[in-house]
């Protein structure tokens, strides 16, 4: 094989057929003094929920754009909590004291759901809108163009400063690393563009000041044969010993692959990674914020984990730095932490045809609306 064929090849990552894709955006804006006069005569300072008739208002208001634009799947949400968004064959949208979660199949399930209390003023509104169909990233820039249309008219209707409205464009693309192994036949390639040069090829183009983020985050089981691993466990109930295995392990793997950042999470909360100056870890009642600065490279890596409590699954996150992406896109970034992985799985013992190692990887955009 020739040399550039080489380089090529190294750029085309190859996913199993049944990986799942998934595309959400996020539009929020601060629920402000102004606009709440704009709408007083809907807000009873008398009435148990004082402003339930005003978030329906302007939650009829949204969907009824959306109908316009054929957006098939939209949550209205006004309780500050954090929203997240995966694939299931089922739907349902649930909620914890801090999380509102979208579970949903892009193909077949539709919603339109308004999440509020209406005895709380919000700090803000959050506008959320879940891609439908099927080939998800192939027609993500016209889904993302529809949406923008959509805010754009939702902020002028309702009277609100597009420049405080910030939107957020997230695409997961989830997969079993060992799908092979368990009968899954057929591969889908892909290069990982970046989502601006995938826009770009759809003549869209994303406002200068666009934040990117690229990572990836992967599900290893703690199953009992993992546990066993451990020959002498501390019958106090400690379990660093179990950790600290895993850890050096994945770490170990990954740094032979030339990755340098990322983190290995066994706490219980939900990690959330997002961009940031610093490369700081905020927990956060339910939540673990995961700053990463793409500018910064060999970062190192994050471990955080409870040695008294034992979790049903460890998070294994990858982060990409500015010089992961090629002029090709982040497809050498995936195949280096494909090979981590299995280098990883190998030295635990892994068994391929019967264990499940879920890779979901992460490609986000941030932008205020002007």
């Amino acid at each position: 094989m020739s040399i550039s064929r080489t380089r090529s090849t190294q750029h085309k990552v190859y996913v199993p057929t049944s990986a799942r894709e998934n595309q959400y955006l996020m539009a929020k804006f601060p629920l402000t003094d102004q606009l709440l006069e704009k709408y007083s005569d809907l807000i009873d300072a008398n009435a148990t929920e004082p402003y339930a008739k005003f978030y329906q208002a302007l939650a009829n208001s949204f969907f009824k754009i959306n109908d316009e634009f054929t957006i098939d799947s939209s949550q209205f949400i006004a309780n500050d909590k954090f929203v997240r968004v995966r694939y299931s064959p089922q739907k349902l949208t649930a909620q914890t004291k801090q999380q509102v979660l979208c579970l949903y199949n892009p193909e077949y399930h539709t919603s339109q759901n308004v999440i509020f209390r209406g005895d709380v003023k919000a700090k803000k509104i959050s506008l959320i809108f879940l891609a439908n169909g099927t080939e998800i990233r192939v027609h993500s820039a016209k889904f993302h163009q529809k949406v923008k249309q959509s805010i754009s008219k939702f902020s002028d209707q309702i009277g609100i400063n597009k420049e405080t409205v910030r939107i957020c464009d997230h695409q997961h693309l989830t997969y079993d690393l060992f799908a092979k192994h368990k009968g899954v036949e057929g591969s889908q390639v892909h290069k990982f563009r970046s989502m601006t040069n995938r826009y770009l090829a759809d003549e869209q183009n994303l406002p200068a000041n666009t934040d990117a983020l690229t990572y990836a985050v992967i599900d290893f089981p703690l199953n009992r044969r993992v546990r066993s691993l451990i020959k002498n466990e501390d019958e106090s109930g400690c379990y660093n010993q179990l950790y600290t295995l895993i850890a050096d392990a994945f770490i170990s793997s990954a740094k032979k692959q030339k990755l340098y950042k990322g983190a290995v999470i066994a706490n219980g909360l939900v990690p959330i990674v997002r961009k940031g100056e610093d490369e700081n870890v905020i927990a956060s009642g339910e939540l673990l914020m995961l700053g990463s600065n793409p500018s910064l490279t060999s970062c190192g890596y994050t471990c955080k984990w409870e040695s008294n409590k034992l979790v049903d699954t460890v998070q294994l996150i990858f982060t990409a730095c500015d010089k992961d992406k090629t002029s090709h896109g982040y497809g050498k970034f995936v195949n280096q932490i494909e090979l981590a992985l299995r280098d990883f799985a190998q030295r635990l013992e892994f068994v391929n045809d019967k264990e499940e190692m879920l890779v979901r990887l992460h490609q986000h955009i941030g932008f205020y609306l002007d």
